[in-house]
């Protein structure tokens, strides 16, 4: 939509157009999934349907694990292949900062768990088995981040083990995030770890930014 408007997609926009561009598409995932059980009939429980019920504290450290295997694996693929791709550097103010930080601290772990873990992830894994649905909805999240992989590729010249180590990176992610939904029996194991890959994240690209402010 961005793009038939302005001609150039959301990544090329100010910081603030670009904020709003992903913080829809975060709606979406989080909306889509609740409105489809309420379009098939689900009419109670539709939360509880798409994951969000609280199991015991085992997910905390399903979640706890499952953050500390994407830390392990983004080291490794850092140093034995190469740098990531990753979007250019922008500066940014101490507001589109702020509300950058709530859209990937808040909204995203959230919406993604509900759209791809809680809703398809589950839905796969009753048609085709856990396997299959940790497969399909892993790949499908992968096919999420993809333009904004190839962006980054073209904008900064990443070279092919770059890409590689993003590939790595981003599937490994996938599986850990479908490995702790399935173990937990819950979003909430998947959530703590996306949210602590989301930490880790703005630790390491929003704050630096701030302080050489």
């Amino acid at each position: 939509a961005v793009f038939l408007a302005t001609g150039r997609i959301y990544y090329q926009l100010s910081p603030l157009s670009g904020i709003a561009a992903e913080t829809s598409i975060m709606l979406l995932n989080l909306l889509l999934p609740v409105v489809a059980l309420r379009w098939a009939g689900q009419k109670r429980g539709v939360l509880i349907e798409l994951g969000w019920h609280w199991p015991g504290a085992r997910v905390i450290w399903i979640g706890i694990g499952a953050a500390a295997a994407m830390f392990a694996l983004g080291i490794a693929s850092q140093r034995l292949i190469a740098n990531p791709v990753g979007l250019p550097h922008r500066t940014l103010t101490l507001f589109e900062a702020a509300l950058a930080m709530a859209m990937m601290l808040v909204l995203n772990p959230a919406a993604e768990e509900t759209m791809f873990r809680g809703y398809l992830q589950t839905g796969f894994s009753r048609m085709c088995g856990p396997a299959l649905g940790i497969g399909i909805s892993g790949l499908l999240f992968g096919v999420r981040h993809l333009p904004m992989d190839i962006y980054g590729a073209l904008a900064t010249n990443a070279t092919g083990a770059a890409w590689g180590s993003r590939m790595i990176q981003m599937y490994g992610a996938a599986a850990a995030l479908g490995l702790a939904r399935h173990w937990g029996g819950s979003n909430w194991a998947s959530w703590i770890a996306h949210e602590g890959l989301m930490v880790l994240v703005v630790a390491l690209s929003l704050l630096p930014r701030l302080a050489a402010r």
